[in-house]
């Protein structure tokens, strides 16, 4: 049996039941370094979603810089999710 045939198959209602799950106690907006610890992807990942985000067809409003640090809007980010699965 090959790791492909382990694999879960998520259909749509699991996937926003989990994503509901992910986000219910977030604050509206995060840290990168908080956000990419959460998702389980590098902060560099995050950064390259926020310069490259035309290219890739993700939304300019997700993002916030505040005293020139980057946060993302939680609430933007599970919408974002949401349409990609």
């Amino acid at each position: 049996m090959t790791d492909r045939n382990k694999e879960k198959n998520y259909n749509n209602h699991e996937v926003k039941s989990n994503l509901n799950e992910l986000f219910e106690n977030l604050p509206e907006i995060m840290r990168v370094s908080e956000l990419a610890s959460l998702l389980g992807v590098s902060v560099k990942t995050i950064y390259d979603w926020k310069y490259r985000s035309k290219m890739r067809k993700i939304p300019q409003h997700m993002f916030m810089k505040i005293n020139r640090m980057l946060f993302i809007r939680t609430k933007e980010l599970k919408k974002w999710l949401s349409i990609q699965n």
